[in-house]
C-alpha cells in the first residue's frame, strides 16, 4: 500500500492572543517562510500530497496566493477552508452571541467535505520536526490507520516548554502496548529552578516528571473521525454552551478511547518541538531554524533547493 493518498489538515484559525499577532503568517527568517511552511515542506518530502488549511478570515489574500502558488508548483493538492462559526450550527441565538470559532474539534470537522483519505492533523504554529512526518507516512502506507485505529505522535514534556511563560499540554497515559489510555489537559505548566510544575484551579503547585508524554496535537486519523466529531459537536451545541466555550479534538479522542470506539497507537517523537506561544519565543525559534539550515535540513530559501 505504498504511496497511498495522504493529507495534512493544518489548524490555522487561532488568532494567537498570547503571541499578540497573527502568528500563522509571520515570517520567521529573512526568507519570510512562516512556521507552517516548514511543516508543509517536511510533509511533502515525506510523501503527503494534499494540504488542507483551516483558516479564519484574517488570513491575507496575498499569503493565500503565495502559498497556493508554491503548492501548485510542487503538484500538491490544496484547499483553503474558513472555519465559519455557522458551520454545523442552526441555532440563531447561539450564533448571535458567538464572537469566536468553536474550537479544534469543530475546526477538523470543517475539513469533512474535502478529506476522504487518512490524514494528519497539526497546529499551524508548531514545529514538529521532519522525522515525525516520515513516521506518520509509514503508518498510513502500511495500512495501520483505519476506521478503528488512529495514532498520535507524542513528545516528552521537557521538549515542549517555553522559557517565556506557562503553557497548556495534554498529559497522556500510555499502556505497555503503546496504546493511548487517556489524555488530560493541564494548564499553567511552567519551569522553576530546573523543575517542571503545573498549577491547578486552586493555584496549588504540583510537580511533573520531565519525561512524561504530552500531546502537541499531532494526530494521524481516518475519516471515520468526522462522524464522531459531528455527534459530539451536536451534543455540545444542544447543551447551549457559554459564548466562549469550545470543543477540543483531544477531548473527543479521549472520549472515543474511553468508550472503546477506537484505539490510538502511540509513537514518541525523536525530535525537539518548537513553537511561538509568546512573541519572545520567536528569537529562540530563529536560532533553532538557523542551526537546521547549517545542518542541511533546510536551505536558506526554503522553497528553492540547491
Amino acid at each position: 500500500m505504498e504511496n497511498s493518498k495522504k493529507s495534512i489538515v493544518i489548524l490555522a484559525g487561532g488568532l494567537g492572543s498570547r503571541y499578540q499577532g497573527l502568528k500563522q503568517i509571520d515570517g520567521i527568517l529573512p526568507n519570510n517562510a512562516t512556521l507552517l511552511e516548514y511543516s508543509i515542506f517536511d510533509a511533502i518530502k515525506a510523501g503527503f500530497n494534499k494540504i488542507v488549511f483551516i483558516i479564519n478570515e484574517s488570513i491575507t489574500e496575498s499569503y493565500i496566493e503565495r502559498l497556493s502558488g508554491i503548492l501548485s508548483s510542487k503538484n500538491v493538492g490544496f484547499h483553503w477552508i474558513i472555519q465559519d462559526k455557522k458551520d454545523f450550527v442552526s441555532d440563531d441565538n447561539l450564533l448571535k452571541q458567538r464572537t469566536k470559532p468553536w474550537g479544534t474539534a469543530h475546526a477538523v470537522l470543517c475539513a469533512e467535505k474535502v478529506v476522504r483519505e487518512n490524514f494528519v492533523v497539526i497546529n499551524a504554529d508548531d514545529y514538529y520536526g521532519s522525522e515525525v512526518y516520515k513516521i506518520a507516512a509509514t503508518l498510513i502506507d502500511e495500512g495501520k490507520i483505519n476506521a478503528n485505529n488512529y495514532a498520535a505522535i507524542l513528545y516528552p514534556l521537557k521538549n515542549t516548554l517555553s522559557k517565556n511563560g506557562s503553557v497548556s499540554r495534554g498529559k497522556c497515559v500510555v499502556n505497555d502496548e503503546n496504546k493511548l489510555v487517556s489524555i488530560h489537559e493541564l494548564t499553567n505548566i511552567f519551569e522553576e529552578e530546573n523543575s517542571i510544575f503545573y498549577s491547578d484551579k486552586e493555584n496549588v503547585k504540583h510537580d511533573l516528571a520531565p519525561n512524561i508524554l504530552v500531546s502537541m496535537n499531532f494526530w494521524i486519523l481516518n475519516p471515520s473521525i468526522f462522524n464522531y466529531l459531528k455527534m459530539d459537536f451536536t451534543q455540545f451545541i444542544n447543551k447551549q454552551p457559554e459564548k466562549t466555550a469550545e470543543i477540543y479534538l483531544p477531548a473527543v479522542i479521549d472520549s472515543l478511547i474511553q468508550n472503546k470506539a477506537v484505539e490510538v497507537s502511540v509513537e514518541v517523537s525523536p525530535e525537539q518541538w518548537k513553537g511561538v506561544t509568546y512573541a519572545e519565543d520567536k528569537a529562540e525559534l530563529q536560532e533553532f531554524l538557523k542551526q537546521k539550515i547549517k545542518d542541511n535540513i533546510y536551505t536558506e530559501d526554503l522553497w528553492i533547493q540547491k
